[in-house]
């Protein structure tokens, strides 16, 4: 058990399966054969690449006909949105001159501890792996018939030899962290079936019972995998009307009036001419791909595009290059070398030039930096193509995704796909862009014309959840959702943070990504939330970098406050027990327990010792009319202390929240009454604690995102 917990390690792909590390990180860049490429000298913006009679793509919409595939009842994509990117770690590129925007993921660095405890232990593991099974090796020579052959005569294995050691002796040990089965909806709680392990723990076997558990693990951003009775008697209809299948693909008898309304409401809530849906989310990435470049044309992706990417970009037979994540600055060195290179060996112009960006990336919790790589591919001309499976719903003061969120026109982006899956509780994806390049695809994309078109119920699922989140059901109940999202995702990656834990991404993503580095992490966080009732998805190599271990909270509006308070207090219990709480530096974790905006005077002991340890302030409050203070989390900010009658007021304006107002009161809990003079100084001494609650709260408050930032 001691050198389980110490070596076990698991892993755990996007939307649930496992992947190479170049699968889910990288795209083939591989180069031309023979000799290196003679650069040649060029103007980049020269070469026209939007010219393929394969791919009808304009290069701006014209204005004003954003959206007219949708119905007139229903709104359109609003002009002009702003931008509101708040990531507290990110550094923005707002145009040429400005810094770019660093990612986090290349200013990140592993702690040397963690680091060296992760290699050590794979080598431990790897070592007494090999030697267990030179053992049975000698073994099965001595007595055959107690271990028979691996794969029968004539039979090739199924595995290579390292993929079958290291399923059995690495995944096996910890796969009850992976692949739970559920016995209800994924709601804001879930049911976990509970499961054993067989004698030689090759297989799981469920048992009687189940675990209720607060789910953080699904992609039900918005909270409709549970629907209310008004849409479910709909989808009910539709299915007895059409069916559980149309059992026939799009381009045969698949396509029915709700699949129609789909493509009708997603074109006008995306602002673009037309769209098509395809029966699943993956395999629009995979086939679209192929359908609109192919060899002699070049995609450029980004370096942590999902693998529905990858495969689809293989596929293509287009050359693939790759730049660093999210950087705008990479993406233009390697636009303008390729350009000036042109096609490997032949020296030809591109046919057409693709960059491939996500939204959201699922695994790292950060929002594209869009703005930025749209202005460089309208500079060199180049297509831009955004899967916005996990930003769609999600982002965006009306929930239009990455391109309300960054503040960009739809005319800027030639491709738009998304799913159903994450922010709308269906299934599904769907492809936005020009009505010629939907019928485009329509007659040749593989999604459309070999597989099963999308299942009527679950097309009137995804229309009823549009329908809502644009209002068009006369309600609020749809803006009030992406509110809620963009609260509790905030409220908790603060938590989070405060509590002293290593946290990716941005502001405002569901997607709160927790580093655990050391893969024997990995299954001791699992088991002890799941025994604390929290369901939570872990993730490892090779999902994830070797050394790169983490665990991914979803955020969902079915979450309440009270849901989060308990979810923050059972992770900041499990991280000192498994000790993943890197930025500790001492102080006392604060946990959200109240919100400050909605009852602005919550009266406070107020003592050297409460701010000393949150502020760094010294023994007493001894504070002047106003100063700054500074975390060891980063958070930085000012003070400022009034008198008012009777009372003393402090005020804290946070660089990064809002100005929040504490009463200052004695540490016998009588008023203060003319504390001194002026409040130039002024000391007090006591025990913090918010008054008014039952017990009283040490210590803890929330500080809720300035608006616009």
């Amino acid at each position: 058990d001691t050198l389980l917990l110490l070596t076990s390690l698991g892993t755990s792909g996007r939307g649930g399966s496992a992947m190479a590390p170049h699968q889910r990180t990288r795209c083939s860049a591989e180069g031309a054969n023979g000799r290196a490429p003679k650069k040649v000298e060029v103007d980049p913006t020269s070469i026209v690449h939007k010219d393929s009679a394969n791919l009808k793509l304009p290069s701006t919409t014209t204005p004003g006909k954003a959206g007219r595939g949708a119905p007139s009842s229903l709104p359109v994509y609003p002009t002009k949105s702003p931008g509101r990117r708040r990531g507290i770690h990110s550094k923005s590129m707002d145009g040429k001159g400005k810094k770019e925007r660093v990612s986090q993921v290349e200013e990140h660095t592993v702690p040397w501890i963690a680091a060296l405890t992760t290699y050590f232990g794979y080598a431990v593991l790897i070592l007494f792996g090999y030697v267990r099974d030179s053992l049975e090796f000698m073994m099965s020579c001595l007595y055959p018939s107690r271990f028979p052959a691996k794969a029968p005569d004539g039979y090739a294995p199924l595995f290579h030899d390292f993929q079958y050691f290291y399923t059995r002796r690495m995944y096996w040990r910890i796969q009850d962290c992976f692949n739970r089965p559920i016995s209800s909806a994924p709601g804001a709680w879930i049911d976990v079936m509970n499961r054993e392990k067989s004698a030689d723990h090759s297989s799981m076997s469920v048992t009687e019972g189940v675990t209720t558990a607060l789910n953080l693990s699904s992609y039900n951003y918005l909270g409709f995998a549970e629907c209310d009775l008004e849409m479910r008697d709909e989808v009910v209809h539709a299915v007895r009307t059409y069916g559980v299948a149309n059992c026939s693909s799009r381009t045969e008898l698949g396509t029915t009036e709700v699949h129609r309304e789909l493509e009708e409401c997603i074109a006008g809530f995306v602002g673009k001419e037309a769209a098509l849906v395809i029966g699943m989310g993956f395999a629009t990435n995979s086939t679209v791909l192929p359908a609109i470049i192919g060899p002699g044309g070049l995609i450029i992706s980004d370096e942590l595009n999902h693998s529905s990417i990858v495969n689809g970009a293989r596929g293509s037979g287009a050359k693939i290059k790759v730049f660093k994540h999210n950087s705008a600055e990479s993406l233009e060195k390697i636009l303008r070398e390729s350009i000036s290179e042109g096609q490997p060996r032949t020296r030809r112009p591109w046919t057409k030039i693709i960059v491939v960006v996500e939204g959201l990336y699922s695994m790292e919790g950060e929002i594209c930096n869009l703005k930025p790589i749209v202005e460089v591919c309208k500079r060199y001309r180049a297509y831009v193509y955004v899967d916005e499976a996990h930003s769609i719903g999600a982002l965006g003061a009306t929930g239009r995704g990455v391109l309300e969120h960054c503040g960009v026109e739809p005319e800027d982006v030639d491709i738009m796909m998304g799913t159903f899956t994450k922010s709308f509780g269906s299934v599904g994806g769907y492809i936005a862009g020009s009505r010629e390049l939907v019928e485009l695809l329509r007659r040749v994309c593989p999604g459309s014309t070999h597989a099963c078109s999308m299942a009527p119920g679950c097309a009137k699922q995804a229309t009823l959840a549009l329908r809502m989140i644009m209002g068009a059901d006369g309600t609020s109940k749809g803006r009030d959702k992406i509110e809620q999202l963009r609260r509790n995702a905030n409220m908790f990656r603060v938590g989070l943070e405060r509590m002293g834990c290593e946290v990716l991404g941005d502001m405002d993503s569901p997607v709160v990504p927790v580093m655990l580095y050391n893969p024997s992490k990995i299954p001791a966080f699992s088991r002890e939330c799941l025994e604390r009732k929290l369901a939570v998805v872990v993730v490892g190599f090779p999902a994830t970098p070797l050394i790169k271990s983490r665990v991914r909270f979803c955020l969902s509006a079915a979450h309440s406050e009270e849901d989060l308070i308990a979810a923050l207090k059972v992770v900041s219990e499990v991280s000192e027990r498994v000790m993943i709480k890197y930025k500790w530096s001492g102080k006392p974790n604060v946990v959200p327990q109240c919100d400050l905006n909605q009852n602005r005077e919550h009266l406070v002991n107020v003592v050297g010792e409460w701010d000393a340890q949150h502020f760094g302030w010294r023994d007493s409050l001894s504070i002047s009319s106003s100063g700054r203070f500074a975390r060891g989390n980063g958070d930085e900010g000012s003070w400022h202390v009034r008198v008012e009658g009777a009372k003393t007021i402090l005020r804290l304006e946070w660089d990064r929240w809002d100005s929040e107002e504490l009463v200052l009161q004695a540490p016998d809990g009588d008023a203060v009454a003319s504390p001194c003079p002026s409040p130039r100084r002024h000391v007090f001494k006591g025990k913090a604690r918010i008054m008014g609650e039952t017990p009283p709260l040490k210590g803890t408050f929330t500080l809720r995102p300035k608006e616009g930032r």
